[in-house]
């Protein structure tokens, strides 16, 4: 099975869906002609631009935020920052890996003076979809010291890791600690998570992939937020 993501204009909106194919062969699915091969996939759409094609069989099972509004919300956290920032040199500190490609266009929308330090945190090892703990590949570093930082991370499930960063920087003597995370979970199971200043999404109790979220070190060159076949569908909330 062969996935197409598509983005097509409707009316004053667009639309942005997938398209299976079981196999090699042309298809004509009204505007939109594929040619799918082993090697090559062309498509031609009337009016629709081509998002991502990627022969992912049945791995993934839908796209749950798409790029185009992952930018335009990620310009909106730049805004919300910059104003809550008023000026101020600012110290990233990114949560790595699953971060990585949010903090890349986070920064290049920011108008502010900063540095960034990055930190190894591992909190889903392998194939879990449920954090299992956290782990710090290495302390949180003492050059935060009298630094107003902000910690980036990608997802906020138990706020475990959340709450070890801040807990290390304020350690480490920062003169501010404010925290912003991509996508919120809704965990009604989890009490007493830490607040988070800065959040992009709140979605459903899923675990997603993509736009730098991984499942055992793959999908994160996936340009949108994707739900992955038979693998962490949360109840939802």
């Amino acid at each position: 099975m062969i996935h197409v993501f598509f983005s097509c204009p409707v009316a004053d909106r667009r639309e942005t869906g997938a398209i299976a194919f079981p196999q090699e062969g042309r298809y004509d699915t009204g505007n939109c002609r594929v040619v799918v091969g082993l090697a090559r996939i062309s498509v031609r759409m009337d009016g629709c631009s081509l998002i991502s094609c990627e022969a992912f069989g049945r791995e993934i099972s839908r796209v749950v935020i798409p790029r185009e509004l992952i930018a335009r919300r990620v310009g909106e956290l730049a805004g919300e920052i910059s104003a809550a920032w008023a000026g101020r040199e600012m110290t990233i500190l990114a949560a790595m890996t699953g971060s990585l490609v949010f903090v890349a266009d986070l920064i290049r929308r920011l108008p502010v003076r900063l540095r960034i330090e990055l930190l190894r945190v591992r909190s889903y090892p392998g194939r879990a979809t449920r954090s299992d703990g956290v782990a710090l590949a290495e302390p949180v570093p003492e050059s935060l010291a009298g630094e107003h930082v902000l910690i980036v991370d990608d997802i906020l499930d138990t706020g475990r890791t959340l709450d070890e960063l801040r807990r290390g920087t304020e350690a480490a003597g920062a003169a501010a600690v404010n925290t912003c995370v991509l996508l919120r979970k809704r965990r009604d199971d989890v009490p007493d998570r830490p607040a988070v200043d800065f959040v992009g999404f709140d979605i459903d109790d899923h675990f997603v992939v993509g736009y730098g979220l991984d499942y055992d070190e793959r999908y994160r060159n996936l340009p949108d937020l994707c739900l992955l076949a038979g693998v962490g569908e949360g109840r939802p909330t």
